[in-house]
């Protein structure tokens, strides 16, 4: 009785969070791009790990999924923009694995390097779809610090490529 209330308190956080993510309205309502993303990508990963977690354990890859989906969508949220998630779709769509693809945003004077380095079938809600692994690099505008985030992407049903870390 007490997992089925957690699971659904956790399934209701989520949704709740993702409904106030998407009436957030961005830099409007002095929301950073760097929240928004953590917003999201805690939410995205939260169900990511939902769908790999089994019985009792998966409360607890939803938990963790939630928290490095955050992790991963703040740090992106940080410079990467419309501009920047277009190179990667891109890369995703048509570069070949271990193939750097590297640019700078002009915008926000960030650099970056792209690099797929696994395509494989795999399953994404039940459904068989096309994913890759990849490695990106990224310098901070500001500091200068490099940053290295490794993820994997799957297309949806859709046809688009979206995170599944």
């Amino acid at each position: 009785m007490s997992i089925l209330f957690s699971t659904r308190w956790l399934i209701a956080t989520l949704s709740s969070s993702l409904l106030l993510t998407a009436c957030g309205g961005g830099h409007s309502n002095n929301v950073s791009r760097e929240q928004m993303n953590t917003m999201v990508g805690s939410v995205l990963g939260g169900v990511a790990g939902h769908q790999f977690g089994k019985g009792e354990g998966r409360i607890a890859m939803t938990v963790l999924g939630t928290v490095l989906g955050g992790y991963i969508g703040g740090q992106l949220g940080r410079d990467m923009n419309r501009y920047d998630h277009q190179k990667v779709s891109g890369a995703l769509e048509s570069v070949p694995n271990n193939q750097k693809v590297t640019w700078n945003n002009p915008t926000t004077q960030s650099a970056y390097v792209f690099t797929p380095v696994n395509t494989y079938e795999g399953n994404v809600n039940g459904q068989r779809s096309q994913c890759r692994d990849y490695v990106l690099d990224a310098r901070d505008k500001n500091t200068g610090q490099p940053m290295k985030i490794q993820g994997r992407s799957c297309r949806n049903a859709q046809g688009q490529w979206v995170s599944v870390n």
